[in-house]
């Protein structure tokens, strides 16, 4: 049983305990400084430890001395931030502070929203092969709703590309690793013109052997090949007029890796159990594969006028994704999972930014978004078909539909200063959205001998919300800023996407309401020691109501025909629930050439009131099943964990950079994370995972100069086995697996 009570008292006494023992430490000039990173978290710039907010913020110099290459490598790195691949390499979900979304359906948005170059992104897809020649990353943790509007219930993470540059540079990276790991990756930018700046960026990654094996059949899993090519133009329109356009590529034809099944009783039979080693899977003749491209178009004109600047962001995105898993994670045909979705989104943005000078500022924005998703998932269940009814053919679950959403917000944020030493925010903002779904569930063979219409269905549903934020920073110091803010965001209804057994539209596909998180929060970021030692804490509530969550449950009808327990998955909405909490990150440079990274993160998560027979939509209604709606309330009534709500999560780094003579310069890094066990859906035991950690290294060496780098890494360097994510599966559970250790060897020139 976890001691919450106690651990909560440890982390507030950590974070008084950094606060104070700086005024123990000499006050003497430092080695080195911090450099300040410079973010755009409140739609203009600001360096990140003068805002009154939780935000934690990685430069490019940051992102390689860490070797974030992905979406989910920020979540080892960052206090408070979960992330995990939902399926087989290609779906990232992410939760802040406990704050995501449990289901990975194309359709679905998380409660985090992702922003490329200020476009919100709406399906996890589209970050696909984006994530290279990055400026920076911003993560802001708490409700997000003035600036960021809806789906930002956890928070906000910006990724912000390079831009183009006035004087010319360019580089090239090259990376050999295990497996026969090659990655490219470049770039060239300057000035085209007196009035036009250019950069083109390209990412290759090809792996020539998977790290994964079947057992039976020899073939390999957990390819990488995938290609990206990314060019931004900058142009000077007139002396107070510039435009920004992009246009990206993507294409990733990866082998995905396969998941292990385990604890299977189906009739006995012991093939459906998986090996319970990482690097050993069993596929059988499935051919996994994915074929995915995605493109996009964006547009950011700037104006500055004589009491405003104003912003226009135009873009268009696209996403079109083939992808053929072995999701039951066996080699028979338990819910071999094929995907053919058609993501499509366009949105405008104006933002108009006070520019007057005085103790008032303030942020008038805009903004309507265009998504379209179809969507074609199939479950292929032939084992099932041809062990109990006799039919030699595929019995397939096809879900067929198309989601059409549009949204409009206008948002208003102020910023004044009342003294000297404080500050007061306000926002608020106007959201609505309309959200229409039609499509078909069936079961049905390959030759459509068998058709059974389970869910025909077409509705529409249309919502609106105000939400808002207000906030005081005060610095009674220089370098010390403590806020309070009490803030509000809420996140779209959705509809369930997935194949389903159950012939209730009311129950499988039904509309969930939208959720809202109402957030306080107190926190403090103290730059000390001549600018050499940054600590930022914070200690934060959240109240949840209609918390939209995964369950699985089992379908009464499927059940009593087939003879076994079977079971199935919907969403529904948790009437309340709260999490409590506090972060804690450390970054220091204690002497010439030392660095020492600390970061650590506390959640105490819970529904407060359960989900009623009402809530429960029928789901399982039989009186005599055992898992009627009591039996499933129960299992996720008041004091059940959230899911995707680790309880501790920790996370270091230590390095030290000394000279070899006069031109070149060395660096020895490690750095460890751990995250505590989690759940990915609500009240599913089989869902459970982790503890996951990673212990890596570097040794680098660079011409002082800047021209050139050779680094030796390592990762997962203990070569754990954790698991990473888990799901009730047709008949037990499925887990996927950390990868085991790799390491390589990374090259870069820079052309000067």
């Amino acid at each position: 049983m976890r001691n919450s009570r106690n651990k909560q008292r440890l982390l507030a006494s950590a974070i008084a305990a950094s606060a104070a023992a700086t005024t123990l430490v000499s006050t003497a000039a430092q080695a080195a400084q911090i450099e300040e990173v410079v973010v755009t978290a409140q739609k203009r710039a600001q360096s990140v430890n003068d805002i009154g907010i939780s935000a934690s913020a990685f430069g490019g110099d940051d992102l390689k001395k860490l070797k974030m290459e992905s979406a989910v490598d920020l979540g080892a790195q960052t206090p408070g931030l979960a992330t995990a691949n939902a399926t087989s390499g290609g779906t990232p979900i992410f939760a802040i502070r406990g704050i995501g979304l449990d289901d990975f359906s194309p359709n679905n948005n998380s409660g985090v929203g992702i922003y490329t170059d200020e476009v919100f992104a709406s399906a996890p897809a589209l970050l696909s092969g984006q994530l290279f020649d990055i400026e920076r990353v911003e993560v802001l943790k708490g409700p997000q709703g003035t600036l960021y509007g809806k789906n930002t219930t956890g928070g906000a993470i910006n990724f912000i590309s390079n831009k183009p540059t006035d004087e010319f540079e360019a580089y090239v990276e090259a990376d050999y690793s295990r497996w026969d790991t090659v990655e490219m990756t470049g770039a060239v930018s300057g000035a085209l013109s007196d009035r036009v700046r250019g950069r083109l960026a390209m990412n290759y990654v090809d792996q020539g052997e998977g790290w994964q094996k079947d057992v039976n059949t020899g073939k390999e899993y957990g390819k990488a090949d995938s290609q990206a090519i990314r060019g931004m133009l900058d142009f000077d329109l007139g002396d107070s007029t510039t435009a920004l356009v992009k246009a990206y590529y993507t294409r990733d034809k990866s082998v995905p890796l396969s998941p292990d099944a385990e604890q299977h009783e189906l009739w006995g039979y012991p093939e459906l159990n998986s090996p319970q080693d990482p690097s050993k899977v069993t596929v059988g003749n499935l051919d996994v594969s994915r074929d995915e491209e995605g493109q996009g178009l964006s547009l950011n004109l700037t104006s500055d006028f004589e009491y405003f600047t104003l912003t226009s962001i135009t873009a268009w995105d696209s996403y079109d994704q083939v992808v053929v898993d072995n999701y039951g994670g066996t080699s028979e045909r338990i819910t071999d999972f094929f995907q053919d979705n058609e993501i499509e989104q366009m949105s405008q943005e104006f933002r108009f930014t006070g520019n007057t000078s005085g103790p008032f500022s303030w942020i008038v924005g805009v903004n309507y978004s265009h998504e379209v998703v179809d969507a074609l998932g199939i479950f292929d269940d032939s084992f099932v078909a041809y062990e109990n009814f006799g039919d030699v053919g595929t019995d397939l679950l096809v879900a067929d539909y198309k989601q059409t959403t549009d949204s409009y917000g206008v948002y208003l944020h102020t910023e004044t200063e009342l003294s000297d030493t404080l500050n007061l925010t306000v926002g608020m903002r106007y959201s609505e959205d309309k959200r229409s779904f039609e499509g078909t569930d069936v079961n049905t063979d390959a030759d459509n001998s068998f058709y059974d219409v389970l869910i025909d269905f077409d509705e529409t549903h249309k919502e609106n919300d105000v939400t808002g934020k207000i906030g005081l920073d005060w610095m009674p110091l220089d370098n010390w800023l403590f806020y309070g803010n009490v803030a509000t965001s809420y996140k779209s209804g959705l509809y369930y996407g997935a194949p389903v057994l159950d012939p209730d539209p009311g129950v499988a596909w039904s509309y969930v309401d939208p959720e809202e998180v109402t957030s306080y929060e107190l926190g403090f970021k103290a730059t000390l020691l001549d600018s050499s030692l940054q600590i930022n804490g914070a200690l934060f509530m959240l109240d949840y109501k209609n918390r939209q969550s995964l369950i699985t449950y089992l379908e009464d009808d499927f059940s009593t025909f087939l003879g076994l327990d079977v079971y199935d998955t919907t969403m529904i909405g948790i009437p309340e629930s709260q999490t409590e909490g506090g972060e804690l990150d450390v970054h220091w440079l204690p002497a010439e050439g030392l660095e020492l990274r600390l970061g650590v993160a506390y959640l105490n998560s819970k529904v407060t009131k359960a989900p009623t027979t009402a809530d429960m939509r029928g789901i399982s209604d039989d009186p005599n099943s055992p898992n009627t709606v009591d039996h499933i309330a129960n299992t996720i009534g008041a004091g059940q964990v959230l899911a995707q709500s680790p309880e501790w999560s920790y996370n270091g780094m230590i390095a030290y950079e000394w000279s070899l003579g006069d031109n070149l310069i060395a660096r020895a890094q490690t750095s460890a994370s751990w995250v505590d066990d989690q759940f990915a859906a609500l009240g599913d035991p089989n869902t459970g995972y982790g503890p996951v950690s990673s212990l890596d290294a570097q040794l680098s060496l660079e011409d002082a100069a800047g021209k050139w780098n050779v680094t030796l890494w390592g990762k997962n360097l203990e070569n754990n086995d954790a698991e990473t994510y888990a799901f009730s599966g047709f008949a037990g559970r499925v887990v996927y697996r950390q990868q085991p250790a790799s390491y390589g060897v990374t090259f870069r020139y820079n052309f000067m």
